[in-house]
């Protein structure tokens, strides 16, 4: 993380982070959804937002638990102050083991070594921790496969340190829309969780859902805990859930104009010169690059707002800059406020625009600003 550092005037480009809109979502997910807990995922940096501040807010409005992705992470709540659960939701090296037990965090487990590792640290420090055991039920990135569970846990589920709080899984196609392979997952957990109680192995907590299953999931499948992310700030993750809840956008981005240029027709712009002027152009420069996380997959397709209008992304966006159109805007002048997210005037671009001219989605958009930029919390 960079250190914050103290200047007479900062670089224009910033993003506004509305802890107003924060809360609100927080409370609406809650008031949505019937799970006893909600598990706030702040992973990749509270999906852009900056993970301590969201996080403390998380805490501060009514999330039980947090998510994340790694032990650092974890960590760095921990050193922040924050002391309810912090699950580390991806799979860890057996070499972190030591880290999870000092700062109290919860593992999700799906391997022996792992399982051994933690047991070993636990019992070293004279800790119990709490972990969760993954089932993997068609996604295929990790997980204990069904078939394998019930010797999976004969293996370790007495292992010395060890509390088994909770078993989990992750869908594969709940946000695609795709129930019937949904239905399938959910069943094969239902049925592997059975199969496990059945052997008396019992987990206190039950959860299989993220966003799109607080928002549009079945009843059955909210179970204990829910793992919403995208939707804490403002999104949800498919188009098709925009009317079954509402939510605010949490992100403004925003920059100024540091340079204009008119070109005469015929003139290449930017890196290799694919761009080429066909009239008298008028040009503005815009500090932000892909070094900021702003995509190069935005060049012809992109926009920005500038008093208001909308401006085409041309040329090529480069580490630092970004070039646009403001041929057609009057009176632009270096110093200009541009909007690259959020609204100005009448209108407004949003994640979700911008995930579209990259052919993505809008977890990817906002996660993939970089600390270069600085947040500003109002």
């Amino acid at each position: 993380m960079l250190k914050t550092i103290v200047l007479s005037a900062y670089h224009p480009t910033v993003a506004e982070i509305d802890l107003e809109a924060f809360k609100e979502n927080v409370k609406t997910l809650k008031q949505h959804i019937t799970s006893e807990l909600l598990l706030a995922v702040v992973k990749t940096n509270a999906y852009g937002h900056g993970i301590v501040p969201i996080s403390q807010e998380a805490v501060r409005v009514g999330a039980d638990r947090l998510g994340v992705t790694t032990v650092e992470e974890g960590a760095m709540l921990r050193e922040s102050g924050i002391t309810v659960p912090i699950h580390i939701l991806s799979s860890i090296m057996p070499r972190q083991a030591e880290d999870i037990v000092r700062y109290h965090l919860t593992a999700s487990i799906s391997t022996f070594d792992l399982a051994y590792a933690l047991s070993k640290a636990a019992e070293k420090r004279k800790k119990i921790i709490s972990v969760h055991l993954k089932i993997d039920t068609g996604l295929h990135r990790f997980g204990v496969f069904p078939r394998e569970a019930v010797n999976f846990c004969k293996t370790c589920y007495q292992l010395p340190g060890l509390e088994w709080e909770g078993v989990f899984t992750h869908f594969s196609s709940s946000d695609e829309g795709d129930w019937k392979k949904t239905d399938q997952q959910f069943e094969v957990f239902r049925s592997t969780v059975n199969a496990l109680k059945s052997c008396g192995y019992n987990f206190p907590i039950l959860h299989v859902g993220g966003s799109t299953i607080a928002i549009e999931g079945k009843p059955e499948m909210r179970l204990d805990m829910l793992r919403p992310g995208i939707a804490l700030f403002g999104y949800t993750p498919a188009p098709r859930q925009k009317d079954k809840i509402t939510l605010k956008p949490v992100m403004k981005l925003k920059s100024e104009i540091v340079q204009v240029h008119e070109l005469p027709p015929n003139t290449p712009v930017g890196y290799g010169g694919n761009f080429i002027t066909k009239s008298k152009t008028k040009i503005a420069i815009v500090p932000i690059g892909h070094g900021d996380g702003y995509k190069k997959a935005l060049v012809n397709k992109g926009e920005m707002l500038v008093k208001g209008c909308r401006a085409k992304i041309i040329g090529s966006i480069s580490q630092d800059q970004t070039i646009i159109d403001v041929t057609e805007i009057s009176d632009v002048t270096e110093g200009d406020e541009v909007i690259l997210l959020g609204k100005q005037g009448h209108e407004e671009i949003t994640a979700r625009d911008i995930a579209g001219w990259m052919d993505s989605i809008v977890d990817e958009v906002v996660s993939s600003f970089t600390e270069r930029i600085r947040r500003i919390y109002i």
